[in-house]
């Protein structure tokens, strides 16, 4: 055939080419399917072979499609893998044509290899960028017949890239159409999560999810249900018109098998319903049977049974039908794992609204005034006046306002026995409650040391006395002179052990009762003790007794204000009751109320300010009980007398303005 002719016809190929690859690009066609059939028609005109990559997520080069690698040693285990690996790492990196001539011939379009790009083939290499958006998303490699001139690859390579132009209108179409489907998607999921949240209604939350999540997977029925925190499930809503066919007994049994599964907190995933026939009815007791003959009376085919949770505890279940045998696959377990997580919290919230302390009190007051709305004039005037004799009883009542404080019984003058050496406590001669006189020994320490000091330096008096007596009789004044000085020191020396034996026992500072417990007391025993350490407690026989309260800050208010309005010589009452003694009450007056505040433990790292009152024991407590060290109880200080309404609400009006200042 002439040139003329053969350069026509090649023509006439490259414009067909051209053609088909326009249509194509408009196509509906997949991504894998697209570039199979681009490449299969280029590589028919252009080359003897080729491939495709794309670029994924990650930024790396993923096998869309490929032809005759092996024709230029390109496969994976070909001796021209690395030059592929660089050819393809260098399009990447500067989005242009990379072409490689064959058997490493000199060209100006090697894109910057050098000898990194030594093509050993006899095939022109041709690497191509596909980039919608000036960034590369593919990329194609096109192998030219042996017989194609490199020098002609100039005019080749641009019509390759103008084709390539064309493949990459058909990826900007894909990208355009994905952000349309995700932007589609994230409305709708707004939509969702709207109505999830735009109120406090278990079922319009339930009713959201289950038409949400029976559109986005594609099944045939869903089902959304609360399971409480006393372990009751309700079925909230069904999706789709089947909520209006279903009968009551068909909700009680796909409630109670949502309900062990919600006690479980493990999913249930059930198929094939027909096997529940040839176990009989009286299996029905396992839930596996049970929720098969559910199913065969709602004629599903697959069912999941998906625990809804929040903050580690279940609030609910979505049931989710499907009327073919396709299992639930891991694709539609993304997606309801990604459902879950947002109703978790809506229902959650939702059923802590229910079980609010007020939230039945506005339901009450909502039905209350529709009542009232259709109530004849004349009741309503009445039970307006009643209601109005209601709010102002409690103004014309006036009760005492009261101030509660802990109290704890204390003697005004108890006295403490303490150690005047250091040293440890050998005996205790007393135990709690026994009556002591003044000077009586109540402990001694351990007095061995000083005793032996004791005896060694009677020894050494008696040493120097005889010396004395023969320095005398032999007439040796100097001798005796000095002996005479050794026997004064010694002798104070003696002295001083003497009142030291003296310190070493702890002696009662007054007549009165022990009043340290008995299992102090046996602590006491072979216990080191510094000097000036409290060990006993005694309080004198005619000892007076008080009441220390304290009153904790946040309700001591009225308690100030009323101590302030004193007149002099006036005092505040108070009622006295002993945990002990529950059935006496006893009436006193408050002596004095502290000008300071202190922190006062109340248990393991808990502590509350509070304010010391000061109580004087009535006369008639002594007549009526026993009074002990340490004996608790409540005292009632009577601060004023008050509105009954006042008296009622000031503690939570006060707290009120403390936590919203």
């Amino acid at each position: 055939m002439p040139t003329n002719a053969e350069m026509s016809a090649f023509q006439e190929r490259l414009n067909t080419l051209g053609s088909e690859i326009v249509r194509l690009s408009v196509s509906d066609s997949s991504l894998e399917e697209y570039f199979r059939n681009f490449l299969e028609r280029v590589v028919a005109v252009l080359g003897v072979g080729g491939a495709v990559w794309s670029v994924n997520e990650l930024g790396t080069l993923e096998s869309l499609c490929h032809m005759n690698l092996d024709k230029a040693g390109l496969q994976d285990n070909d001796q021209q893998k690395q030059l592929l690996q660089n050819a393809l790492q260098r399009v990447m990196q500067t989005s242009e044509s990379v072409v490689l001539p064959p058997q490493g011939a000199s060209n100006v379009f090697d894109g910057g290899l050098a000898e990194a790009g030594v093509n050993d083939s006899p095939h022109t290499l041709l690497f191509v960028p596909i980039s919608p958006m000036d960034k590369v998303e593919a990329i194609m490699l096109l192998i030219a017949p042996t017989d194609v001139d490199p020098r002609a690859v100039r005019g080749f390579l641009v019509f390759l890239q103008g084709l390539c132009e064309r493949a990459g209108v058909f990826l900007q179409r894909g990208q355009i159409k994905d952000m349309q489907q995700h932007t589609a998607q994230s409305d709708r999921l707004r939509q969702f999560i709207s109505s999830l949240h735009s109120g406090l209604d278990p079922r319009r939350a339930g009713y959201a999810l289950a038409n949400y999540a029976q559109e986005i997977l594609g099944v045939y029925r869903c089902m959304v249900g609360t399971f409480s925190y006393r372990g009751k499930f309700k079925m909230e809503a069904v999706s789709g018109v089947e909520s209006l066919a279903v009968k009551s007994s068909f909700i009680r049994d796909i409630s109670e098998i949502a309900r062990q599964v919600c006690r479980n907190d493990k999913l249930l995933i059930v198929d094939n319903p027909n096997a529940a026939i040839k176990e009989g009815v009286g299996e029905a007791d396992d839930l596996l049977t049970a929720a098969r003959l559910y199913m065969l009376q709602g004629r599903s085919l697959v069912m999941g049974v998906f625990p809804i949770r929040c903050d580690g505890r279940v609030v609910g279940a979505l049931i989710v039908e499907k009327a073919t045998e396709q299992e639930i696959d891991q694709a539609q377990r993304r997606k309801i794992d990604g459902l879950l997580t947002e109703a978790g919290s809506a229902l959650a919230n939702c059923l802590d609204y229910r079980h609010l302390p007020f939230s039945p009190l506005v339901r009450a007051a909502a039905a209350l005034r529709q009542k009232v709305y259709l109530m004849p004039r004349a009741r309503r005037a009445i039970w307006a006046a009643i209601l109005v004799l209601a709010v102002l009883t409690p103004l014309l009542i006036h009760r005492q306002v009261k101030v509660i404080g802990t109290a704890e019984l204390v003697p005004i003058d108890a006295r403490i026995a303490y150690v005047e050496q250091d040293g440890v406590i050998e005996t205790v001669s007393v135990q709690a409650g026994q009556d002591v006189q003044k000077g009586d020994v109540l402990a001694v320490l351990d007095k061995r040391i000083i005793e032996s000091e004791m005896d060694r330096v009677t020894d050494q008096i008696g040493k120097a006395s005889l010396g004395f007596r023969n320095a005398q009789s032999s007439g040796q004044t100097n001798m005796a002179q000095q002996y005479h000085h050794e026997l004064k020191a010694l002798e104070a020396e003696k002295k001083k052990y003497t009142l030291q034996l003296e310190q070493y026992e702890i002696k009662a500072p007054v007549d009165g009762v022990v009043i340290t417990s008995q299992s102090r007391i046996r602590q006491l025993f072979s216990r080191p003790v510094g000097r000036g350490e409290p060990v006993l407690e005694i309080v004198p026989h005619e000892s007076e007794w008080q009441l220390l309260v304290n009153v904790a800050e946040d309700t001591a208010g009225e308690l100030l204000k009323a101590y302030d309005r004193l007149e002099p010589g006036r005092f505040l009452e108070a009622k006295i009751i002993l945990n002990a003694y529950p059935d006496k009450t006893f009436r006193t007056k408050v002596l004095s109320v502290a000008r300071r505040a202190h922190v006062l433990s109340t248990g393991q790292q808990k502590y509350r300010n509070v304010i010391e009152v000061r109580v004087e024991a009535p006369a008639e407590l002594k007549d009526n009980i026993e009074p002990r060290q340490g004996m608790e109880g409540k005292v009632a200080i009577e601060c004023g007398r008050r509105s009954l309404y006042y008296v009622v609400t000031h503690e939570f009006i006060d707290f009120i303005r403390v936590s919203m200042f």
